[in-house]
């Protein structure tokens, strides 16, 4: 299988073995992988709370329309925007410590962000949590098949009542629940628009 019959081969799979397991150091190894997804300034406004009970998804189940892949998945991840994380005084703390930039460089690249910032203020705000979470979000799908499990993107949900069952912080935006587990069934079949339709090549 070539790279793009992999990245092509992605489907929405609804139907899951209720057996199977997962276990933590799996979801921690994906969601590592996961989070090399790009973000605005690198900010990785991004927090994962993974639900690994049948009971708690049950409830969920029944909070998200009774949809059975939620109780039958191997774990449910609930994708939030974390706006703290868009904290300029942090991110460079943290590209110091791993050597990103160096001392000389940290007063030019803190007052690089500053300016672009007051060009795209809209980067920091749900507009910004909602681009930077669907780039991590797709590569978390990605890093799933990766290893050896599907997922079903999902927003049909009732996202503040999973807050409150979970005791979710209410400064999160919630952005999407993506259960996962190994197929009993192919992923639903999926067609998209020509490229001749949305594509403009400028020369």
């Amino acid at each position: 299988m070539t790279q793009l019959d992999f990245l092509d081969g992605r489907k929405s799979v609804r139907t899951f073995d209720p057996t199977a397991q997962i276990s933590n150091q799996e979801i921690m190894d994906i969601l590592s992988h996961a989070a090399n997804a790009p973000s605005g300034n690198n900010f990785q406004p991004w927090k994962v709370f993974v639900v690994k009970n049948k009971e708690k998804q049950e409830i969920l189940k029944n909070i998200s329309f009774k949809q059975q892949q939620i109780s039958d998945a191997s774990a449910v991840f609930l994708i939030f925007g974390d706006k703290s994380n868009y904290d300029i005084q942090k991110i460079m703390k943290f590209n110091l410590e791993n050597h990103i930039i160096s001392e000389n460089q940290l007063t030019e690249k803190t007052s690089r962000v500053h300016t672009y910032l007051k060009l795209h203020p809209e980067d920091i705000s749900n507009e910004g949590l909602r681009f930077d979470n669907g780039l991590f979000a797709m590569n978390l799908m990605h890093t799933i098949r990766s290893f050896g499990y599907e997922s079903n993107p999902m927003r049909g949900t009732d996202f503040q009542k999973i807050m409150e069952f979970l005791n979710i912080p209410q400064n999160l935006e919630p952005i999407l629940m993506l259960p996962l587990g190994k197929p009993l069934k192919a992923g639903y079949p999926h067609r998209r628009y020509p490229t001749n339709d949305f594509v403009e090549i400028i020369e």
